[in-house]
């Protein structure tokens, strides 16, 4: 039952880079079928129940299916509601399958990690050969603001390099190798790629994080370990990067061009058509519709009503989105009540058992909750896959 929770795993990871939705499906609702199976075989329910109610970090993160349905108490059941439980599901049945599920040994954890680095770089190295085939079309479409085609929706794609990039890190300096000494050079090689991808990618979401994590990270290492003098040349390092990438990496050059031409619009007054400008008129919407009733919110299943009044009365020539923002869009549905509850059970995990002296624990919980602050993370189906499995993959392998 290890071996194939192991390569359930590895298929996860698969699925997720496939961009199929049915696949990735597929994948987390394995999970779910090989914690029954093995409870008919072993009979041991009970002891699997027992399990997921003693690790608290695994209620926390079930507890976020239950913040997002109740507002159906008082709202209307709608079209949207339904979506949305729908999304949220895996945050009911993935705890309690890998609360169920056997642990993996330490080798096992480590292969999953290190099957995650390979297998997103070479998703990496598919579509930079896709845009140095088209190398002045992507350009281009990178001066007017479009990103790169990737195998998943671009901003996920960037989040998960991010991650991975510091997995491969990890790697690296734990000497974590499958077979071959020269394997650690390979990592480190995969990893250095990554880096460099993402700036070639250019999605600014998983740039910032990674930037931002790796300073925090920085930080905290220098006021445990004294040692100021690394820990200070990281942080510089992170400072002259981007400038060495804006005058190297020309879709990275292309990308904050359209960025200070975004912003310059946005000063202007024109925010129609400019990526940056839209994503304000969500916030706006987000802070506009949670003010109606800001302790409880309008409820998930009003709020795609509520977000289609807002555009028509205040940007009716605007395509309706909602809240770029996971802690705006919790807000407007759910109200301050609940994204608190929201926000309990997302960091109980990292404090839980001291969880977050465990380095990827750590990077992972800031990587997800930087993206927060760009993006709906949790209210899509591939975001809530992405957090979901990793999260409750390393809790398990601690």
């Amino acid at each position: 039952m290890q071996k194939i929770f192991f390569t359930f795993c590895l298929i996860f990871i698969i699925a997720f880079l496939s961009s199929s939705p049915a696949f990735l499906t597929i994948s987390l609702v394995s999970f779910f079928i090989l914690m029954l199976y093995d409870g008919f075989l072993n009979k041991n329910f009970n002891k699997k129940w027992s399990t997921f109610v003693n690790n608290k970090a695994y209620i926390a993160s079930t507890s976020i299916f239950f913040i997002i349905a109740y507002s159906g108490m008082y709202s209307d059941l709608s079209t949207f509601y339904l979506e949305r439980i729908r999304v949220a599901l895996p945050f009911l049945i993935l705890p309690i399958s890998f609360a169920g599920l056997p642990k993996l040994s330490q080798r096992q954890s480590q292969l999953v990690l290190y099957f995650l680095l390979i297998a997103v770089s070479i998703a990496g190295l598919g579509t930079l050969l896709n845009y140095l085939s088209n190398y002045s079309f992507f350009n281009k479409e990178l001066e007017a603001g479009r990103p790169i085609p990737t195998p998943i929706h671009h901003i996920r794609f960037s989040l998960l390099i991010a991650f991975t990039i510091l997995v491969g890190t990890w790697l690296f300096f734990k000497k974590i190798i499958f077979k071959y000494v020269w394997e650690r050079w390979l990592i480190l090689c995969l990893t250095l790629f990554l880096f460099v991808f993402l700036h070639i990618l250019s999605v600014r979401s998983g740039i910032a994080v990674v930037y931002m994590t790796v300073f925090i990270l920085s930080i905290l290492y220098i006021i445990k370990t004294k040692k100021i003098v690394l820990g200070t040349s990281v942080v510089l390092m992170l400072v002259a990067v981007p400038f060495i990438a804006y005058q190297l990496v020309p879709s990275f050059k292309s990308r904050i061009s359209y960025a200070i031409y975004d912003f310059q619009n946005i000063r202007k007054g024109n925010l129609k058509n400019f990526s940056d400008g839209e994503r304000i008129i969500s916030y706006k919407a987000g802070l506009h519709i949670g003010s109606k009733s800001p302790w409880i919110g309008v409820g998930m299943g009003n709020l795609n009503r509520e977000l289609q009044e807002f555009y028509k009365e205040n940007h009716p020539t605007f395509t309706v989105k909602r809240p770029h923002n996971q802690l705006l869009f919790f807000f407007s549905a759910i109200g301050i009540i609940g994204t608190s509850l929201f926000l309990l059970a997302f960091f109980f995990p990292l404090f839980y058992n001291s969880n977050y002296k465990d380095e990827l624990i750590l990077a992972f919980h800031i990587i997800i909750f930087l993206s927060f602050m760009v993006e709906n993370t949790v209210g899509t189906a591939i975001g809530t896959a992405y957090y979901l499995f990793f999260l409750l993959f390393l809790i398990k392998r601690k």
